[in-house]
C-alpha cells in the first residue's frame, strides 16, 4: 500500500534519507499559448518594447534567485530568473520570472517549461509549501488554456524574454516557497511579497494542490516509509523479522516493531492496516498463507505493545501480487518480502 504522502514529522533511527518525489502529474491538457486577453489586468504582464525580445532598458527591476539549465542542448548558457513570487487579492499567486539566452545562436523554448500543449510557456514550472508539503501547479482555465503568458518564438542570442505564470495562493502566514522548473535546479526560499494589482473575472479550472511523496529507508533493517497528508505507511523487511519461510518474529523484531507501536501510539488513527507481501518464489498456495500469518504476527505483537486504548487491525496477505521491486534480482526479491504498517496521523 503506497499512500500520497509527505515528510516525516520526526525522525526515527531507523528512517534517515528523505527523498520528495515530484514526479506527479496534473493531466491537464492545456490548448492555447496564452491566456484569453480580456481575462488578465494589463499590469499582469509587462511585455518588452515592440520588436524587441530583450527587457525594457532602465528595468532595474531586482532578480531575487537565478538558476541556470541542466537539460538543454545549450546547457548553462539557459538562465532562468525569478524576479517575483506576488499575491494578488489574496487568492491567487503569480510568478514573474525571466529567461535569458547567453548562447551564440538563438533558442526555442519550445516545451522545456510548458505542460502539453502549451509551447513557449512557463506553465509546468510548479512551487513548493515546504511547511505543508504540497506542490502547487499552475492554474488552467475551464476551456483547458493555461493562466498564463508565453514567447512569440524563439530567444535571440543574448536576448531575455519575461514570463508569468498564475498560481492558487497558499495560507496567509506562508512567507516563502520554492520554485521548481523541468530545467535547472531548484531554485528555495523564494520570498512572497503583496501585489496591489487586480485580476479579472475568470472562469478558472479546480486548484490542483498536491502532496508531496517522501520516502525514508534504512539499509541496515531494510525498514522504508512513506508519508504524507493523512497516512504513514511504514514497510517492514520480511526477512529481517523472520527466518526463512517462518511467521515467527524473530529476536530482532521487537526493537522495530517498538518503535512502530511508538509511533501509532503518537498518532490518532484507531484503525491499523498491516499487509504482508511475498516474492514470486514459489506460488499462491505457499505465498498467499505465509504472507498473511506473517501480518498477524505483527499485528499480534503491535497489540501487546501499543498503549492507545480502541484500536482495531485489519491484517491481510497479498503473496507476491503487489511487487515494489523487480523480482529478476535477489535485491528486488529482498524488497518485495515484506510487512507494511499504514495508519491516519
Amino acid at each position: 500500500m503506497t499512500p500520497n504522502t509527505r515528510p516525516p514529522r520526526r525522525s526515527t533511527s531507523w528512517a534517515v534519507t528523505a527523498i520528495a518525489a515530484l514526479l506527479l502529474s496534473s493531466g491537464c491538457v492545456v490548448g492555447s499559448e496564452e491566456p484569453p486577453e480580456d481575462l488578465v489586468d494589463d499590469n499582469l504582464a509587462p511585455d518588452p518594447p515592440e520588436g524587441s525580445t530583450q527587457k525594457p532598458e532602465g528595468n532595474d527591476e531586482e532578480i531575487i534567485a537565478s538558476s541556470i539549465s541542466t537539460s538543454t542542448g545549450i546547457g548553462s548558457d539557459l538562465q532562468i530568473d525569478i524576479y517575483a513570487l506576488e499575491r494578488i487579492e489574496e487568492e491567487f499567486l503569480r510568478l514573474r520570472m525571466g529567461v535569458t539566452n547567453k548562447s551564440g545562436a538563438s533558442f526555442d523554448l519550445g516545451y522545456g517549461l510548458a505542460r502539453l500543449n502549451s509551447p513557449l510557456s512557463a506553465s509546468e514550472v510548479s512551487l513548493i509549501d515546504e511547511v505543508e508539503h504540497q506542490r502547487y501547479l499552475s492554474y488552467s482555465l475551464n476551456d483547458g488554456s493555461c493562466f498564463c503568458s508565453a514567447l512569440d518564438g524563439t530567444i535571440a542570442s543574448g536576448a531575455s524574454k519575461e514570463l508569468w505564470v498564475i498560481y492558487p495562493a497558499p495560507p496567509e502566514g506562508l512567507d516563502a516557497m520554492t520554485v521548481i522548473t523541468p530545467l535547472t535546479p531548484p531554485m528555495m526560499n523564494i520570498p512572497i511579497s503583496d501585489s496591489s494589482e487586480s485580476i479579472e473575472s475568470v472562469d478558472l479550472a479546480d486548484r490542483e494542490i498536491l502532496d508531496l511523496i517522501s520516502i525514508s529507508d534504512d539499509t541496515d533493517t531494510q525498514t522504508g516509509r512513506t508519508e504524507g497528508g493523512e497516512e504513514v505507511s511504514i514497510i517492514l523487511s520480511s526477512d529481517v523479522l523472520f527466518d526463512t519461510n517462518s511467521s515467527e518474529l524473530n529476536s530482532e523484531a521487537r526493537e522495530i516493531l517498538e518503535q512502530v507501536a511508538q509511533e501509532i501510539d503518537d498518532a490518532s488513527a484507531l484503525n491499523i492496516s498491516i499487509d504482508g507481501h511475498a516474492d514470486n518464489t514459489g506460488n499462491d498456495s505457499i505465498n498467499i498463507p505465509l504472507s498473511q500469518d506473517r501480518a498477524e504476527s505483527v499485528e499480534s505483537a503491535l497489540g501487546d505493545l501499543i498503549t492507545r486504548e480502541g484500536i482495531s487491525f485489519d491484517s491481510e496477505g497479498h503473496g507476491s501480487a503487489d511487487p515494489i521491486a523487480s523480482n529478476d534480482t535477489e535485491e528486488g526479491r529482498e524488497r518485495n518480502r515484506r510487512v507494511t504498517v499504514t495508519f491516519e496521523k
